[in-house]
């Protein structure tokens, strides 16, 4: 009886163990996957970032010349905060299932967790910011206009006019800016964050999996 409850356990264990290097297996390519889809979103947002402090001179300074189509839409566009993709498809289904706890490799586990904590750092904060940004182009539309729309079935998007001397002598617009400056500061933050986080758990599932990678070409 003894010997049977026993070859029951390992046979369960093994099962477990099986189930557990499948999902590894699947989180590390989803882990991939998910980088690759934020990555050009996070570039674009960083970049929307370093455009704004372009700016700062223009709007705020003794600095006159023309704002430039790029830092235009950069302005313009300064209330889309929205968070790029974070689920990863393997965690869902573990988590809807309530057998998260079938990944017991400590470095993976640690490192889901901090993931999970930091993604969810990062939608609250999502969601505060959300609730603060203008959208200047239709609160200020003497100050930002659309000069051409966006064209979505050919990637096109949409360009404005930014009036730089109407700006500085606003101050309302000069405040909402600003505000607006911070909050996507805090956003870009909250981006790295989680994609830090991502990074450390490729990292891990990678040492798990022993797997390299080679190192990109300088």
């Amino acid at each position: 009886m003894f010997v049977g409850l026993q070859a029951q356990d390992w046979a369960e264990e093994r099962e477990r163990r099986q189930v557990e290097a499948a999902y590894t297996e699947r989180l590390h390519e989803e882990v991939a996957d998910l980088q690759a889809v934020r990555a050009p979103l996070i570039e674009l947002r960083l970049r929307w970032h370093q455009l704004h402090q372009a700016i700062n001179p223009v709007v705020f300074g003794d600095v006159r010349r023309p704002i430039t189509d790029e830092e235009c839409q950069a302005l313009a566009l300064s209330y889309a905060i929205s968070n790029p993709t974070d689920d990863l498809a393997s965690l869902i289904e573990l988590q809807s299932s309530g057998r998260l706890s079938l990944l017991q490799q400590d470095s993976v586990s640690k490192a889901l967790r901090s993931f999970l904590l930091t993604r969810a750092r990062a939608r609250d904060s999502g969601f505060g910011i959300a609730m603060s940004v203008k959208q200047l182009p239709s609160e200020y539309p003497r100050l930002v206009q659309v000069k051409s729309p966006s064209q979505v079935n050919e990637r096109v998007p949409a360009s404005f006019f930014c009036d730089g001397e109407g700006m500085k002598t606003t101050l309302a617009f000069r405040n909402d800016f600003e505000i607006n400056q911070a909050n996507f500061a805090f956003h870009v933050r909250d981006n790295a964050s989680v994609s830090e986080s991502l990074a450390e758990l490729h990292r891990v599932l990678d040492e798990v999996l022993g797997l390299t990678h080679p190192e990109p070409a300088p």
